[in-house]
C-alpha cells in the first residue's frame, strides 16, 4: 500500500511520519493491495490537531477523521475506525455476493432497507440509489455523493436522524 502524508497548516515531523506509516502498515496492510493508496491529511484548525485518513478500495471510499489536542492521539483513533469500516465492508460484500448466488428462501423475511423519505433537487452527474445507500452504510459517513445511474444526475445520499436515508438530486 502506498501512503501519502500531507500537512496543511501543520508541520509533519519525521517521527510522526514514521509512526503513521508504521501503524498503517502494521494494522491495515493485510486488507489492501500494493496499488491501493492511503492518504493522511494532518492539519491544525482552531488550535486543535485534525487528522483525516482516506483509502480508496475499488469503488468504495473508506474515510475517518479525528480532532484532538495531539496528532499522535489521532493516529490511535483514526486507524481503528478505518479498520472497522473495512471489516464491515468485507462482511457486507461477502453477504451480498452470497445472497446473489443463492436464491432467497421464501419463508425468510427480507432485511429492512432504509426507506427514501426525502428528495431535494439542486441545479448542478453513475451508480444506482441502492448501491449508493450500500456505500453510505459501508463508509459510515453522514453523506455520499454519486451520479445516479437511472437519472444521470449528481446526487447526494445522506443519513437522517430517524435512521432512514434521504436523497438530494442535482439538476443539470
Amino acid at each position: 500500500m502506498r501512503i501519502e502524508i500531507i500537512g496543511r497548516k501543520y508541520d509533519v515531523s519525521a517521527r510522526l511520519h514514521d509512526v503513521i506509516t508504521a501503524k498503517i502498515t502494521r494494522q491495515l496492510e493485510h486488507y489492501f493491495t500494493d496499488s491501493d493508496t492511503a492518504r493522511v491529511v494532518c492539519k491544525e484548525e482552531h488550535g486543535k490537531c485534525k487528522m483525516e485518513l482516506t483509502i480508496n478500495v475499488g469503488d468504495t471510499i473508506l474515510r475517518a477523521e479525528e480532532t484532538s489536542d495531539n496528532m499522535y492521539n489521532n493516529v490511535d483513533v483514526v486507524i481503528p475506525k478505518v479498520e472497522r469500516q473495512m471489516r464491515k465492508y468485507r462482511t457486507k460484500l461477502n453477504k451480498h455476493l452470497h445472497d446473489t448466488i443463492e436464491a432467497p428462501d421464501a419463508t425468510e423475511e427480507a432485511p429492512k432497507i432504509p426507506a427514501l423519505v426525502r428528495t431535494k433537487r439542486y441545479k448542478v452527474q453513475r451508480m444506482s440509489v441502492e448501491d449508493a445507500i450500500f456505500q453510505l452504510d459501508v463508509i459510515d459517513n453522514d453523506f455520499f455523493i454519486f451520479v445516479n445511474a437511472e437519472t444521470d444526475l449528481v446526487s447526494v445520499a445522506y443519513k437522517r436522524e430517524d435512521g432512514d436515508v434521504g436523497l438530494i438530486e442535482a439538476l443539470i
